[in-house]
């Protein structure tokens, strides 16, 4: 009985494929997805407005269920085993996806990063979604945190977030929850994002990891849109944020030399200003009740995943 209610549990994560590449080609890795602090047998589509098919995921913002508004989503990329996190060493290697963000406006935010979450998931487990921990302690622990985007149609910023220590920081305050990053837009390139990159169309987004050993040296962002290589300005480096102690880049790649989890997120907030307002972005006001009762259907959707070498993902 027991091992019939474990295969019954079992059938709850959609079936995820992602790439692993070589300068020498690209095979195919078969994962799983699960939904943070996801109990037992549930329908992703109908009860988290997600949903999975091969290499694609797709999040819807607003989805009614048993008479509950439920915005947005978190979920995570499990390994074959369906029972641990995949993890992730990105230091000198590249990470690649297709986005089409062209429904996510402002105020929304849809994020794709990596976190030193537990392989295991820690008490509640892996395969139920458990162990969350991130630079700004959304839910109560830190731990390393690279955003590697988190962006709507007329903004995006990549980021990296350190903390003193590998491993789960108990303490508010160890993790630096501003961190260092690039939003091109505030950096004094305004038309990028949204003009040099069509955020009206499917692109490629590609960010490399420069160093070597344990260590980072430096983070460089591309897109590829319609058979075009654009390089984006500017790149995260030492130098560039100012960092020291335990704000480095060597110190992030020791943390992913322990292994980060993929992240997907869809959230919204009025409090979206450090992203898309003011020096940030090109948004005015808006109020998040208007979107999610005007639009409650928007969709960000993310394929093609890879994972691999410099240069040999794209």
């Amino acid at each position: 009985m027991l091992a019939l209610l474990a295969v019954f549990s079992l059938a709850a994560h959609p079936k995820l494929t992602w790439q692993k590449c070589t300068k020498g080609g690209c095979t195919t890795q078969n994962g799983f997805i699960v939904g943070d602090t996801t109990a037992g047998d549930i329908d992703y589509e109908t009860q988290q407005g997600v949903t999975v098919s091969g290499d694609t995921v797709k999040q819807r913002l607003v989805t009614n269920y048993n008479g509950k508004k439920i915005v947005g989503s978190r979920l995570y990329l499990l390994a074959s085993d369906e029972q641990n996190y995949e993890l992730f060493n990105f230091v000198n290697k590249e990470i690649a996806y297709d986005i089409d963000i062209s429904q996510i406006p402002c105020g929304v935010n849809a994020a794709f990063y990596t976190v030193e979450m537990p392989k295991n998931g820690g008490t509640t487990g892996a395969a139920a979604g458990g162990g969350y921990c991130d630079g700004n302690y959304v839910d109560g622990e830190g731990c390393f945190e690279m955003d590697i985007q988190e962006a709507n149609n007329k903004a995006m910023v990549y980021t990296m977030h350190t903390c003193q220590n590998t491993g789960v920081q108990a303490s508010n305050g160890q993790c630096d929850g501003n961190g260092c990053g690039i939003n091109t837009y505030r950096d004094n390139d305004k038309q990028f994002w949204g003009t040099t990159v069509n955020t009206a169309q499917k692109m490629t987004v590609v960010t490399q990891f420069l160093g070597s050993g344990t260590a980072v040296t430096q983070i460089k962002r591309l897109y590829v849109q319609n058979g075009k290589v654009i390089q984006s300005p500017g790149s995260i480096t030492d130098s560039g944020c100012g960092n020291s102690g335990w704000h480095t880049l060597a110190h992030l790649g020791e943390s992913f030399t322990k292994g980060h989890v993929l992240v997907f997120s869809l959230w919204d907030s009025n409090g979206m200003s450090w992203l898309d307002s003011g020096n940030n972005g090109p948004c005015g006001s808006y109020d998040i009740n208007t979107i999610e009762s005007q639009s409650p259907g928007l969709t960000v959707t993310w394929s093609n995943i890879k994972f691999g070498d410099i240069d040999s993902t794209y």
